[in-house]
């Protein structure tokens, strides 16, 4: 089987001249080079990378970090690997626009998790790839049958269903599975680590290796080509694309299981206040969307997360978890933070546009990868080797 592993690349800085000192090429490189324990070196390296910096998007400044990135990636590994940046992007879109696909094109980018995934996609889709592998650049890869772990059972029966695909583990830096608690007293309603280390317990219960869960992690993803050439990730969803995919493919009739075998090292940064604080407002979001995609029914259990933040309760769960961070900052006397928390709470009056955008999009993804499947792109991809 043809195989690729896909590394979502986000760098974020003030200025280019900022790129070789940002901390996101330092986690890419990282993640870059734990590929080399792998036993199997037989695959291609997809990087989409997203350059988000401030100041004026200038295609000449594109081309130029372009050029820098693919020297980085060049130190690390030669093979057969593929950077795809925002430089390429216009390419692309052009592209699909000559194919008659404007409204598709508006809607591919780097900008986002969904998106950055969707553009590792269609990559792969154009090297005629059978399988794709996830992995974020936060991450290190220490198993090196990992590949070998990751392509099993895929596309094959598993007590009669056909596995589409697999999600896999994050191990912390001690070597744990399980989160840890965590200590912002103002999250106490909304505490998603204990909800998700119940998902977790139940699969690490389990006799068996594979296991039905309501929950995915898009850095630990394997994806067979019969599923990703039809189920596209949601680029209309905030955060939680992960999961999120794991509902849409399901209403679908596709399968896929959690791999108690298929781990990878998390190493992420430090996570700020600033951090939750943004997570809070996403999570709102992304759990008002998931809500109206799932009214009328879902073919796979959501409990215990995220069905917990999925029921009626969401409503005044994220009331009362916005006004407890409201008075945390009064009470440190950030008042500008304080009343932005407010706009969490509007957030819950606003429609949410549920499954009919994203099924447009579906119906779309669908034909342009058939056309992508028959042309090969092939205009595209050869600008993109490194």
């Amino acid at each position: 089987m043809r195989k690729a592993i896909i590394i979502p690349i986000y760098l974020k800085f003030n200025q280019p001249d900022d790129l070789p000192f940002s901390e996101g090429l330092k986690l890419a490189k990282r993640a870059i080079e734990s590929l080399r324990i792998l036993e199997d070196q037989d695959f291609t390296l997809i990087l989409p990378v997203c350059f988000d910096f401030m100041g004026e998007d200038q295609q000449e400044s594109f081309e130029e970090m372009t050029r820098f990135l693919i020297g980085e990636v060049k130190s690390l590994r030669r093979e057969e690997t593929l950077v795809f940046s925002t430089g390429h992007l216009k390419h692309f879109r052009d592209y699909l626009d000559r194919l008659d696909f404007k409204k598709f094109s508006s809607i591919v980018d780097l900008k986002g998790f969904a998106k950055i995934r969707n553009t590792g996609l269609l990559l792969a889709q154009a090297l005629s790839k059978d399988i794709v592998i996830f992995i974020d650049n936060d991450e290190v890869v220490e198993e090196p049958q990992y590949l070998k772990i990751a392509c099993e059972y895929l596309n094959e029966k598993w007590n009669g269903k056909v596995v589409s695909g697999k999600g896999g583990f994050y191990v912390n830096p001690d070597g744990t599975i399980l989160l840890p608690s965590q200590r912002l007293w103002w999250r106490f309603l909304w505490n998603k680590t204990k909800w998700m280390n119940r998902v977790w317990e139940k699969i690490l219960s389990s006799k068996d290796r594979l296991v039905p869960s309501p929950v995915l992690l898009g850095g630990n993803l394997v994806l067979h080509r019969t599923l990703f050439s039809s189920i596209p990730f949601d680029p209309y969803i905030p955060r939680g694309e992960d999961t999120d995919y794991l509902i849409n493919a399901s209403q679908r009739g596709f399968h896929l299981f959690f791999d108690k075998a298929l781990r990878v090292k998390h190493l992420h940064p430090e996570r700020t206040e600033l951090y939750f604080e943004e997570e809070l407002k996403g999570d709102i979001e992304r759990f008002l969307y998931e809500r109206g995609k799932t009214k009328m029914g879902s073919r796979i259990d959501l409990d215990p997360y995220p069905g917990y933040f999925m029921n009626w309760t969401l409503y005044p769960k994220a009331v009362i978890t916005s006004l407890f961070l409201n008075l945390d900052y009064l009470v440190k006397g950030e008042w500008e933070k304080s009343r932005q928390c407010i706009a969490n709470i509007r957030l819950l009056f606003r429609r949410q546009g549920g499954w009919l955008r994203y099924l447009n999009f579906m119906k779309d993804w669908e034909k342009v990868m058939g056309r992508i499947e028959k042309d090969g792109m092939n205009e595209i991809i050869e600008k993109c080797w490194i």
